[in-house]
Formats: C-alpha cells, structure tokens, sequence
C-alpha cells in the first residue's frame, strides 16, 4: 500500500476514453492505492476493448534537466500535484495486431486416420477501432495433411457493426477436414486417441466452399445467428496407418458421408449466462462460423473464489432444400443444446447437459445423430446407435477441489429415432428416396434408452472415467481417460 489518492489521470488516449474509463476504473479518488490491485483493476478495465487498448508507460509532469518529461517504466506513477497525490495511469493504443502461430487442433485434428499428422499455422489479424470497439478481424488458417497429401485452407473475416446492439458480418472461403463430433470428445482427445492406442473417435468428411455469416447481439448475453453455407461435402477414407500402440489393428471405419453440393441456410440462437462481450476476436469468429451446432463447451470459473452458475442455451436449424437453394441434399435438422455447472458449497459441484435434436426429410451420413461411448452415454460402443431424432441428458457430480483432485459421478441417458420410410417427406422421384427406401424401417424405430452410470477421478480437467451400462453392471466396464470436460 502506497497512500490515500486523491484523483486518477488517464494518460494516452483521446478525452471521450479518459471520461469513460474514469466514470468504469474500480480505483478512485479516497482509495489507498495497491499497486497490484490497481493493476488488476486496469485489466478489468480494458477487457472490454479486446486489445485495442492496453497498458503502457506513464509520463512523470515533472520535468528533466533535458527539458523533456520523464518516462516511468510501469502503468502507474504517483505523482503531488497542487498538494494532491494524483495516480497516472499510461495507456497506448494501437493501431492493430498480427500474429501467426501453430494452431494444432483449431480448425483441424493434428492427427486423423484420414489425414495422418497436420501441421497447421493459424492467422490472426486485428484491425482496433478506438472509438466503438468494433474492431474488424481477419482469420487464415493452412495445413497440410501428410498421409492424404492434400492442403487446407481457411481464409475469412468478420466485422461488427453499431453501437450497444451489435451486428456482425463475415465470410469465410475454406477446404478443410471436417467432422460434427466435436460435442463427443475435443481436437486434443480425438488426436492422441488416433495416434496413441489406434482410437477413432470422429467420422470426417471434407469440405469446400464459401460461407457467408451474420449475428446480431441483442443484448450483452444473447445472439441470433444466421449463415448462408455453399459447399462441396465428399466422403473420406483412412490413409494413415500410423500409430505408437496396437498396429496390427485397423483403425474404425470412418464413416462414409455422402458426396454432394451443399446449399443450405442455418439460423440459431445462443444464450450464455457469462455474456458474450468479453470474448475475444478469435472467440467470436469461430463461433459465428456454426461449426458446432451442438454447442461449445462451458468456460471455467472466471476467478477462484467465482461461485457463480455458468450455463449456455444453443439452438441451430440447418435447412437444405433442393429444389429452392440447387443442393443435393433436402433436409432440415434442428438442435437445441443446455449445459450447465453450479457450485453446490466450496469443495462440491453439479452439471447438466441436455440435448434434443430431430429432422425431415432424409439426412445424409454425416448429418445423423449418433450417441454412445465416450462424450455421450457411458459403458456403450462408440457411436452404437443412430438415427434422425435424438435426447440426451448426461448428469455430473464432483467432490473435491475446484482445479485439483477430485471424485466423480455420472449418469447418462439418451436415445435416438428412425424415422419410417413413408414418413419421409421429399420429392418421390429423388435420389434421397430411392437411396433410403431400402433401409428404413416400415415403422417409427425407436431405440432403446442407453443409460450409463459410473464414477472416475480427476485432477482439474483431466479426468479418468470408469463407466458400466446399467444393465450390464459389472460386465461393461469402459475406462476412459479425458483431458477435457465432456461439456
């Protein structure tokens, strides 16, 4: 503790910014100044402009033998002013950023039985508006896939628009490896799983096209969503043979999507109960993108101490229509996805995710919904059953130490539905059609509930899941070991 301040000068930036941030600094006039309090106060602070604001050094008023003014090395400086002791604050504000980095997993798995290992950069590049924030990002992502021998690209951008209630618009031209199993398991665990004991753990398809996106923020915790997605999706197999353990076994099958020209609009909404202002650039581009239309993961508590629930609401409707959008695909799938986590005291936690999703017309391979196994229902075959509906509810409980050592419960419950050929509603005389009315039942199929239920051990995030069917206890023993939540 240095003293009682009796003011605080903003020093930097221009005279609208220096009335905001004083009216928003948690340090003010009366306060004993800490210079390590005060700093978290400044990141606090600026974490509302997303980098286009940051810490710099403070001007001494006091004057040199040189006639020039003083620079400190810190943010702050104390400074007696008219018999006042005046905090200064040194901010900069730069005109954007760059970066390039290795972005293993982001867009891309590292490593995939279709691909083999993919190295990757990622692009950032921020151009900062000091006056609303609105700070317009471009994003570049390129990989090479070693074992299909083939590029990948991503080149896209995206800039908000107006003042409190804001609207994004972007697009993005992209080849990329893609898969929709990242709700199951993440990059880093369907990776090492590929590469480690010869696991597959997604089904992949490849993606080219365009895709042209918007989002408007409604209010600081919800966003509607829209994008026009024209691609081309294609089937993929497994090229690499690679891996440290079981060689002598084949990797699963990935599952065959069906190859054709994708037209399609998808709209959604999210919900998220942490808001959305604070995220960064990156953040915001990726998930404007709807890449994952069961939703994002849960942040983690923003503090130790932070007790308060953290919880998301998705929805996402993607809707493929041949004869009014030219795809081949005619099909509409709608998800809507809750997650939550709340400290029940100091040492116990409890989270919930459910997930409800169903269709028409007839969905391609790579569109089905498919639970069991890891991510999903504990103590079943990955992916052991599929079908055009699905709900799901995977309940959490944790005893112990909030980023340490803790005891885990679970219990899962989900099934999924096959929709009756005569229910299909699509032209008679299309491709669809044909091509299902040999595999559908002549019924509604609903499968049976898989329920799941077990208990593990964790230490922060890494986690090691013994998990049994419920009817099947002990016989159906599946280990598990996660380097990520579930949700």
């Amino acid at each position: 503790d240095e003293g009682v301040i009796d003011g605080v000068e903003f020093q930097g930036i221009d005279e609208q910014l220096v009335h905001r941030f004083t009216d928003e600094f948690a340090v003010r006039a009366g306060d004993i100044f800490n210079r390590r309090r005060a700093r978290q106060a400044l990141d606090a602070l600026l974490l509302q402009t997303r980098g286009a604001i940051s810490a710099g050094r403070a001007y001494s008023p006091a004057v040199a033998d040189s006639g020039e003014r003083r620079l400190r090395r810190g943010a702050f400086d104390l400074v007696d002013r008219n018999g006042q002791r005046i905090l200064v604050v040194g901010l900069r504000e730069p005109p954007g950023r760059f970066k390039i980095v290795p972005d293993l997993g982001e867009r891309e798995d590292w490593f995939s039985a279709v691909d083999g290992f993919t190295p990757s950069l990622g692009m950032g590049i921020a151009v900062f508006d000091h006056d609303r924030f609105n700070h317009t990002f471009v994003a570049g992502h390129l990989s090479y896939k070693l074992a299909s021998e083939r590029a990948g690209y991503a080149l896209g951008f995206e800039r908000p628009l107006f003042g409190k209630t804001k609207v994004y618009v972007g697009g993005e031209l992209h080849d990329l490896t893609a898969t929709d199993d990242q709700w199951q398991v993440s990059s880093l665990e369907a990776s090492l799983a590929a590469i480690g004991p010869r696991r597959s753990f997604r089904d992949y398809y490849r993606r080219r096209g365009v895709q042209i996106n918007a989002a408007v923020r409604i209010q600081p915790h919800v966003e509607a969503l829209f994008a026009w997605r024209g691609e081309r999706q294609a089937p993929l197999t497994d090229a690499s043979d690679f891996s440290f353990w079981n060689s002598d076994e084949p990797f699963r099958p990935n599952f065959t999507a069906r190859d054709g020209r994708l037209n399609a609009v998808i709209i959604g909404a999210s919900v998220d109960g942490q808001g959305f202002d604070l995220e960064s650039l990156e953040a915001s581009y990726r998930r404007h993108q709807l890449e994952t239309p069961f939703g994002e993961r849960l942040n983690g508590p923003e503090g130790r101490h932070d007790a308060a629930p953290i919880w998301r609401i998705d929805w996402t409707s993607e809707l493929s229509e041949a004869g009014a959008f030219g795809s081949d695909f005619d099909f509409r799938r709608h998800i809507v996805t809750g997650r939550g986590r709340v400290l029940l005291s100091e040492h116990q936690a409890f989270g919930a995710r459910a997930i409800g999703g169903w269709s028409g017309g007839i969905l391609p391979p790579q569109r089905l919904f498919a639970i069991g196994g890891i991510g999903s229902v504990h103590g079943y075959e990955f992916k052991q059953a599929a079908g055009d509906a699905l709900a799901l509810l995977n309940l959490d409980y944790q005893l112990g130490w909030r980023g340490g050592l803790k005891a885990i419960g679970f219990f899962d419950a989900g099934r999924v539905t096959l929709r009756p050929f005569d229910s299909l509603t699509v032209d008679p005389g299309s491709f669809e059609r044909r091509q299902a009315q040999g595999s559908r039942p002549a019924t509604r199929a609903d499968s049976p509930w898989l329920k799941g239920v077990g208990w593990g051990i964790g230490l922060g995030d890494f986690r090691i899941d013994f998990g049994y069917r419920v009817d099947a206890i002990p016989s159906s023993l599946h280990v598990l070991v996660r380097f990520d939540r579930t949700f």
